[in-house]
């Protein structure tokens, strides 16, 4: 492998970015704190062959997310495992890298060379709204806009909270994380709740206007709900059937195989796509 130099990725190395910087989203070093570093590789003429980003979630401090990008005409060369080795020396603390993609992207085929292990599986996630018809409403679910937004909240949280405890646990302050901005990005008249006799939210199905098409992401509050499936179906029916009724042709289901009332229900709606994997990278 050729000789280069790594050093810390400045705004003004962004200014002056090859094209081929832009196929990853790249910030400069230490953007935000001591856990989001970047990193640039430039060979002796000071030309970049390399780039590559690590951060924290704020909402999980279990790994650090990792990128990176080699200049095409370099690629194979064991420049993308240097960067790897240099980004790793960044961390300030001691955790693995986590990264995800779709199956057999190049993203995914480099992170299994570099000894990955898959975390978590995401189905295709393409979904005809008008597939509501399969589903069974429920006497229980009501739209969202018909209870207070701070019970909204509650139940986002607690969804996200439970969904992601057994692979990768929420840290410290993740609610105001998971819920920042949702009174702009949540079609409360789409998203439905499930209610018990006292009013309290049993399951959810959130739709999501910041994406196109809409994202809808459904669970219950709590892992050990008796009837969790079907309240996720009834909470799927009212989403999907609001969302057909004003023309929205399809939609993206958020979710992961391992969300137990969600899966039975996703299956039956029959999504269409790829398949995309979350992957751990040892360090």
């Amino acid at each position: 492998m050729e000789v280069l130099r790594f050093r810390p990725l400045s705004a003004r190395d962004l200014d002056e970015a090859p094209a081929w910087f832009g196929e990853i989203e790249l910030r400069a070093d230490e953007w935000r704190d001591v856990d989001t570093r970047s990193a640039i590789a430039v060979d002796d003429s000071g030309a970049a062959a390399a780039a590559g980003i690590i951060w924290t979630s704020r909402a999980h401090g279990d790994r650090y997310w990792i990128d990176m990008i080699v200049d095409p005409r370099r690629r194979r060369r064991g420049i993308g495992r240097a960067m790897l080795g240099h980004l790793a020396q960044l961390r300030a603390r001691g955790i693995p890298f986590i990264t995800r993609g779709y199956v057999d992207s190049e993203r995914l085929n480099f992170a299994y060379a570099c000894g990955a292990r898959t975390i978590q599986i995401v189905p295709p996630t393409r979904v005809r709204a008008t597939r509501a018809e399969v589903l069974r409403p429920h006497r229980a679910v009501v739209a969202a806009a018909r209870v207070p937004f701070a019970q909204v909240l509650g139940a986002h949280a607690d969804m996200y909270e439970w969904i992601h405890r057994g692979w990768s646990p929420v840290s410290a302050g993740f609610a105001a994380v998971v819920n920042e901005g949702l009174l702009d990005d949540l079609d409360l008249d789409a998203s439905a709740l499930a209610l018990d006799d006292l009013g309290h939210v049993r399951a959810i199905a959130a739709v999501y206007l910041d994406s196109e098409p809409p994202a809808v992401c459904a669970e219950t509050t709590r892992p050990d709900e008796a009837e969790g499936e079907r309240l996720v179906e009834g909470c799927l029916h009212h989403a999907l059937a609001v969302l057909a009724d004003r023309g929205v042709t399809s939609v993206d289901l958020d979710g992961h195989v391992t969300d137990p009332h969600l899966m039975p229900n996703w299956a039956r709606l029959a999504p269409a796509g790829e398949w995309f994997l979350l992957v751990e990278i040892p360090v």
